[in-house]
């Protein structure tokens, strides 16, 4: 994974997107994301469960603009 960051679809709603070196970016809603990123914290996955924490901070500070 090469980068994680809030992502807006379409429809207005932020997401959060995943982007690869290989192939389509996998984008998925802010409480997936959470529940993915609790489950890293719980099996020692910190650092990527602090970037998704981190892009999540950032969709919620955008989509309450």
């Amino acid at each position: 994974m090469l980068l994680i960051e809030p992502h807006r679809n379409h429809r207005g709603i932020w997401r959060i997107k995943f982007s690869y070196e290989m192939g389509e970016p996998f984008s998925m809603a802010a409480t997936q994301a959470s529940i993915m990123a609790s489950s890293l914290h719980e099996i020692g996955e910190v650092e990527l469960a602090e970037e998704i924490d981190d892009a999540m901070r950032i969709a919620a500070r955008y989509a309450s603009m």
